[in-house]
Formats: structure tokens, C-alpha cells, sequence
């Protein structure tokens, strides 16, 4: 995981957990890597599941975001389908994802950030996680952190997966974990503003 620095805040961006309905729990893996290191902020596209992941999610950082997913009707805590959040120089645009139609689509998730003015777009809902730049602005997709199926390939081999951020002023880290055969794998890379 990124090393907590000087230089700027180290965030968590995870959602599509479905914890207590499609998966029983987050593996300890994932929770273990989690709790020793400081998140200042935590970033969830929704579909969280139950009460006690949510309160997890609200424990882990002092900072925590969270929008609703299509499933988190029962989450009367959760009250915005999408939220802009400020972290140093950077705008974040937090959705779900289920509003963009078609799925993923880079022209239609350009609107929306060019509509809130944002340099990032962190989204979830394919339950795959995406890292992509277009037209000068970033999207990411953290995958689903607890490796539940999506809606359309229920029978797929989905892996848990979850993205770090750290915030460098006019640089972000950005460190994509994902969880295969019990074993967190990295893949880093930077973007810039």
C-alpha cells in the first residue's frame, strides 16, 4: 500500500461490496491491509450491503464519502446519488455508476463531470475496476472490494479489488489492489492534473 506521507492524503476508493446479500463478508486480507494503514479519506460508489460493513467503512478514515448505489434503499444514512469532494487541487465527482447509459461510457461520464466541474470521475456498478483518461479528465472504477457478482454476469469470475490515491499536490499515485488466489497484487500508476 502507499506509505502514509508529508506530502498529501492517502485515500480509499472502494464500493459494489453487496456484504450480507451476494458476499458474507470483505476478506480478512483486505480488512488486515486496511487497518494498519491511515486512510484520511474514504471513497464508496455504494451498494455497501449491511450496517456493519457501512459502519466499517465509516471507522477506517475521519473522512468518509459515500453515495447510493441502485441497492441501498434500506441505507437510510446514505442520501446523495452523487457528491463532489474537494482533495487539495484535485475535484472528485463520487457516483455510482448505474446512471451512465450506456455503462462505462467515456462520452457520457464526461458530461457529468464537465456538468460539476470535476478533474475525476470515481464510479463503480460494473463491479470490473477501470483506470482511463479522456479529454483530460480521469475515471476510475475501484471493482467490487468484496469480489461480488455484478448484475449481468452473475456467473463470472469476479475478483475482489480496491483502489489507494495519494494525493501529491498536482500528482496522485494510484494503486490499484486486487485480491487473486489469496494473494493482494498491485498494479501502480500515476496520473496528473
Amino acid at each position: 500500500m502507499a506509505q502514509e506521507s508529508n506530502y498529501g492524503d492517502i485515500i480509499l476508493l472502494c464500493g459494489d461490496l453487496h456484504v450480507g446479500t451476494r458476499m458474507q463478508k470483505i476478506h480478512e486480507k483486505i480488512v488486515n491491509v486496511l487497518g494498519v494503514n491511515k486512510l484520511q479519506h474514504v471513497l464508496c460508489t455504494g451498494n455497501v450491503g449491511n450496517k456493519e460493513t457501512f459502519d466499517w467503512l465509516k471507522q477506517i478514515s475521519p473522512n468518509f464519502h459515500c453515495v447510493r448505489g441502485q441497492y441501498d434503499d434500506e441505507n437510510n444514512e446514505i442520501h446523495n446519488d452523487q457528491k463532489v469532494i474537494q482533495i487539495g487541487i484535485w475535484k472528485i465527482l463520487l457516483i455510482h455508476g448505474h446512471q451512465f447509459v450506456p455503462w462505462n461510457d467515456e462520452e457520457t461520464i464526461s458530461v457529468f463531470l464537465k456538468e460539476n466541474s470535476c478533474d475525476i470521475a470515481v464510479f463503480g456498478n460494473s463491479h470490473q475496476s477501470l483506470i482511463s483518461k479522456f479529454e483530460r479528465k480521469y475515471f476510475i472504477n475501484p471493482g467490487t472490494m468484496s469480489g461480488a457478482y455484478g448484475s449481468i454476469k452473475q456467473d463470472a469470475i469476479i475478483q475482489p479489488e480496491f483502489v489507494i490515491l495519494e494525493c501529491l499536490g498536482d500528482e496522485m499515485g494510484v494503486y490499484k489492489y486486487k485480491l487473486v488466489n489469496g494473494e493482494l497484487l498491485i498494479e501502480k500508476c500515476t496520473i496528473t492534473k
